[in-house]
């Protein structure tokens, strides 16, 4: 089966690479390949396109061009944000706090900074993923050195109160961490809005080339380096310049900004109906995880109940369609998903889920088809014809 056969419905895992960044990569590879740390004329027509490509990825989240660290992607970002943070930090201030759904970049590093020494705080959610904003208040104080919570779940689609976050961690001292990588194109994203010190953005979630993303890093932090080596990015980020990368996701933060509003009513017009049409054959069997919180408008976590979720994928894989088991980057695919377990949900309930992710391009006649397969899978799975 060719790619084209496929209907692609894990946009949460990784989008395709939009060709008009995939056409600046190339333009800058073959004629801006001068390391701009270099002295000669070159080097310096690379150095000046190195500014002006921090000034546009700036420009599209609303930030000064020396708030913006390239990275390699959202992972990377995530660490530089926790490890830097909390290295860079001083007394009292050694305490981390987090939400317990965050994406596993930030629950491993905090995990790895809890062994280390430093003392993390796991903020509970909702029975809808929602951040308990109460119990939040109760653990960030002047020993916290960084809140990080997410913008939006990147397996249920919920959206966390970040104003109201920003709130308690500035009114205790504390600097906030803003995991943005499923947010950015469906939802404006502007940090100082927010309210975020540290804003993580991916490429590969909206159209740029997967190893590449930003870190933005309001100006007056302190933050100490991940990788060492050298002064490029600011002194945060050692290493050659790729100004390949950036030129490409400069080139898709811009496209998915501008085709923002018009892009997702329609999908989310499709993810409702899906789930609506699954709910009405299937009753009771069905969950949709999250849905009574604000979501994206593209992502629906769907428990089917009494089955596996890894046997309904491969089901619709044969059929042609491509969908997740939840967190793409989850250390065991198989594993029940760490998020829905911080909603509530049982062993049981929680192995049964698929993450659904469209991206603009789906249509009527997939979703439809979608749900009368998911509706025949079911039925076959669990033995009633």
């Amino acid at each position: 089966m060719s790619t084209k056969s496929y209907i692609y419905c894990d946009y949460a895992a990784g989008t395709p690479c939009r060709p008009e960044a995939l056409a600046a990569f190339a333009e800058f590879a073959t004629g801006h390949y001068a390391n701009p740390g270099a002295h000669h004329p070159l080097a310096y027509i690379a150095k000046k396109h190195l500014y002006d490509l921090h000034d546009r990825m700036g420009r599209a989240i609303g930030a000064d061009p020396r708030e913006i660290v390239f990275t390699s992607g959202g992972t990377e970002s995530d660490v530089l944000a926790l490890r830097g943070m909390l290295a860079a930090a001083k007394a009292p201030r050694n305490e981390l706090v987090i939400s317990a759904i965050e994406h596993h970049a930030v629950l491993l590093e905090a995990q790895r900074l809890e062994r280390a020494g430093a003392r993390v705080h796991y903020a509970p959610v909702s029975a809808d993923g929602v951040i308990e904003l109460d119990a939040l208040r109760r653990v960030v104080s002047e020993r916290t050195a960084l809140v990080s919570v997410m913008y939006a779940n990147n397996e249920t689609g919920v959206l966390q109160p970040v104003h109201e976050v920003a709130k308690i961690a500035h009114a205790a001292g504390a600097k906030y961490h803003c995991d943005a990588v499923q947010a950015f194109w469906k939802l404006p994203v502007n940090p100082k809005e927010i309210g975020a010190d540290l804003l993580t953005l991916a490429g590969a979630k909206f159209g740029g080339p997967k190893g590449t993303g930003i870190l933005y890093n309001e100006m007056t932090n302190r933050l100490a380096p991940v990788i060492i080596g050298g002064p490029q990015e600011w002194g945060y980020r050692a290493g050659t310049e790729n100004l390949s990368g950036m030129a490409a996701l400069a080139v898709a933060m811009e496209l998915a900004d501008a085709e923002r509003e018009r892009a997702w009513p329609r999908v989310e017009a499709l993810r409702n109906r899906l789930e609506e049409m699954l709910s009405k054959a299937l009753g009771d069997n069905v969950r949709i995880n999250g849905a009574g919180a604000p979501r994206l408008p593209n992502i629906s976590n769907i428990s089917f109940l009494h089955i596996e979720g890894q046997a309904m994928a491969i089901q619709l894989g044969e059929a042609g369609y491509c969908v997740g088991l939840g967190s793409a980057c989850a250390p065991g695919e198989t594993d029940p998903s760490h998020v829905l377990a911080a909603m509530g949900l049982t062993w049981e309930d929680a192995i049964g889920c698929i993450r659904f992710s469209f991206g603009p391009d789906i249509t009527d006649e997939q979703v439809n088809g979608l749900a009368d397969l998911c509706v025949a899978n079911y039925k076959h799975l669990r033995g009633l014809g």
